[in-house]
């Protein structure tokens, strides 16, 4: 009697199959090599997970890898394809070429664009934050993805300075208002797109928003 073949022994049939440059790779925990999983690594650096799942034995699941992200993923960008282990590889090949590698080539390069572009407002709002911060004496910050937060202890209070893209605001705790102006007046002036015109500070309540 014939055991039916893993999900690793599986993706190479599949591969030799798949046309454009896909290379199997067996699935890892640690060091351990797992039978129920493998992935498929293409020269241009896109991957497919294969797996068998606990919960549907004896079935392929087929799903496209993509980079870490925050990128809105919207519905049908990360579909899977679901067939039968016991299906013809030529089949099963056919399938993932139809149905998901097209869709997840697309995908793929617009989540790259993502996160090129969110690496680049990165950049950007850490060099601004940083050198707002050798402005103001005792300021610390923190990069939170491509949000910056400015901070200054004072006695009393403190101030937060928020930078987001060309959105900047400032929120005080116990901070006295004489010193919430000249801070308002001092990124003013740092940031020159922020527009702060005289007699009009935003609402004070719990900050200003610039």
């Amino acid at each position: 009697m014939n055991m039916p073949l893993t999900v690793a022994e599986l993706s190479h049939s599949i591969a030799v199959e798949l046309a454009g440059n896909w290379r199997p790779q067996p699935a890892r925990h640690g060091v351990q090599e797992l039978d129920h999983a493998a992935t498929f690594t293409h020269l241009d650096g896109r991957q497919l997970h294969l797996s068998e799942r606990f919960d549907d034995p004896g079935h392929l699941h087929i799903r496209g890898a993509f980079p870490t992200t925050d990128y809105p993923f919207r519905r049908g960008e990360r579909d899977t394809v679901r067939v039968a282990m016991s299906e013809d590889p030529a089949d099963i090949a056919a399938r993932i070429a139809a149905d998901l590698i097209p869709v997840h080539r697309d995908v793929h390069e617009r989540v790259k664009e993502h996160n090129r572009a969110q690496a680049e407002k990165r950049r950007d709002v850490e060099e601004v934050a940083r050198d707002l911060s050798a402005r103001l004496p005792g300021a610390r910050t923190r990069i939170d993805i491509t949000t910056a937060f400015v901070y200054m202890d004072l006695e009393p209070g403190e101030v937060r300075i928020g930078l987001d893209g060309d959105t900047v605001s400032l929120v005080l705790n116990d901070a006295p208002r004489i010193i919430a102006d000249a801070v308002v007046f001092a990124v003013s002036r740092f940031l020159p797109h922020v527009q702060t015109p005289e007699g009009d500070r935003g609402e004070y309540v719990d900050g200003y928003a610039l």
